[in-house]
């Protein structure tokens, strides 16, 4: 038993890490100091047209040229992308494929860590849930989480979209509540800030935001997430997995694992606005707001990083560092998406109607939010399209001394300080009323090993079978108009 401990201890911390190292810093070289949404730009009636995907489909290839792509400089692009271990890096435009690596030729089939991106995904199965009137923005969490005290239980739906929820930041207590009950921990955490005054990159916050869509719902959330979002953009139960937490909660802030053409269709969805096949799956008005920069953080909304502000702040566990640049030197300031450690992302372009996926290893160290290649990529790809305006070449990026980044550091190495002894071995003030290593929800630790250990081999054992039976069938493409 020590050692299954030992593996779920390893694996959950992995997730949290992974979730968590889109650390940043500040970035010399903004993309200019206008902000704003140059909003989605019409397809041309001189380009081709592509059909958003079925489910067995995927975006179809077209001419990169014919896109209004300079050709050499998007290869260049992506032999450049290529060098940062990238294992899928896929550029679309007008909703047409228009470049991809030569290790698309395999890893389109195969389900691809996305750590903190998974966030993104987290905030359009919200965006569903609200859109669908189960919930609002501004419901106090309480209404749908009895089991909260009045401070916590005040704590508001968008407070968790905006990570706002003051609520204490140490890297040591958010893994003790991915080992014991992270909702638990988190309605037990005192506050460092007035809730909606200040931003801090949690982990285990969001983790009680997926159980308010369950309660809210009826419906347990991976079964929601298929159910009411993935199935409306034609993406398969055995396209993704989720992994779950000891508690048997789903690991919202970092755990997901999905195809790279499956995340364009996340990417499209919030390009054209929550729309997909003339179905509104998503309120435009959610979306709108949900890719804006909030006051607390110009840079990040819905959990959807965003490149509109001046400045911004990074990923960094603990107390905030402002960092004075746009979060994307060189690129439109209308681009938003998804980022996970590792270079994971969907990104979008709205003025330039472009969405880039990119998968893979630490092509440029394990945070995404400080790695210079990283960005550097995004900025070469937007920078290959022909039939728009360039955008000034920033310059090197460089960084400052990584000094302040974490200012909290007393409460890091003050290990009496920390809650994780109270919550791990369920004594003390820090102690959870319910959870503890051992005993967890009426449920004793071998039950919950058992549980997590055979969800987890049959998402598993499930989406390599899709992989298998999807690949031997071979590529099916959506339909292309071209135009007369």
């Amino acid at each position: 038993m020590t050692r299954n401990v030992a593996a779920l201890a390893a694996g959950l911390t992995l997730a949290l890490l992974l979730s968590a190292c889109s650390r940043s810093s500040p970035v010399d070289g903004s993309a200019g100091s206008t902000a704003g949404n140059g909003g989605l730009q019409p397809i041309p009636r001189s380009a081709p047209q592509c059909a958003q995907p079925a489910e067995g489909q995927l975006f179809p290839p077209v001419d990169a040229a014919a896109l209004g792509f300079d050709p050499a400089r998007l290869d260049a692009a992506l032999d450049y992308g290529t060098r940062l271990l990238s294992s899928s890096i896929r550029v679309y435009r007008y909703g047409c494929l228009a470049a991809e690596t030569q290790q698309d030729q395999v890893s389109v089939w195969v389900p691809q860590l996305m750590a903190s991106a998974s966030k993104t995904v987290l905030a359009m199965v919200v965006g569903r849930a609200v859109t669908q009137g189960h919930l609002k923005l501004e419901d106090p969490i309480g209404k749908y989480l009895p089991e909260a005290d009045a401070t916590h239980g005040a704590l508001t739906v968008r407070h968790l979209l905006t990570q706002t929820s003051g609520l204490a930041l140490v890297l040591a207590d958010e893994i003790a509540g991915l080992l014991s009950d992270p909702v638990q921990q988190t309605l037990s955490m005192p506050f460092w800030y007035e809730p909606g005054t200040e931003y801090m990159y949690a982990q285990n916050t969001l983790s009680t935001l997926a159980r308010v869509v369950e309660r809210a719902s009826g419906v347990e959330f991976q079964e929601y997430a298929q159910r009411e979002l993935m199935n409306h953009l034609g993406v398969s139960r055995n396209h993704w997995l989720w992994l779950r937490d000891r508690s048997g909660g789903t690991i919202v802030m970092g755990g997901l694992m999905m195809r790279p053409d499956d995340e364009a269709r996340i990417g499209h969805l919030m390009l054209y606005g929550g729309r997909w096949n003339g179905e509104q799956l998503i309120d435009a008005a959610y979306l709108r707001e949900g890719v804006r920069g909030t006051q607390a953080n110009p840079g990040y909304g819905f959990l959807i990083w965003t490149n509109e502000g001046d400045w911004h702040k990074g990923s960094a566990i603990g107390r905030p560092v402002r960092i004075d640049s746009a979060l994307l030197p060189g690129v439109p300031r209308d681009a938003y998406g998804a980022m996970g450690a590792l270079g994971q992302m969907i990104v979008a372009v709205p003025s330039r109607h472009l969405v880039i996926v990119r998968n893979g290893g630490p092509g440029d160290g394990a945070s995404t939010i400080e790695g210079l290649k990283y960005k550097e990529l995004i900025r070469l790809v937007s920078d290959a399209i022909d039939d728009a305006p360039r955008i000034t070449e920033p310059g090197p990026l460089t960084y400052p001394a990584p000094a302040g980044q974490f200012d909290a550091i007393p409460e890091y190495l003050d290990v009496f300080g920390w809650s994780l002894p109270g919550i791990l071995l369920g004594v003390g003030e820090d102690s959870l009323p319910d959870c503890n290593l051992l005993l967890c929800n009426g449920r004793v630790i071998a039950q919950d090993l058992a549980g997590f250990g055979g969800d987890t081999v049959l998402q598993f054992t499930n989406v390599i079978a899709g992989t298998a039976l999807d690949s031997a069938q071979g590529r099916e493409y959506s339909a292309v108009t071209q135009p007369e």
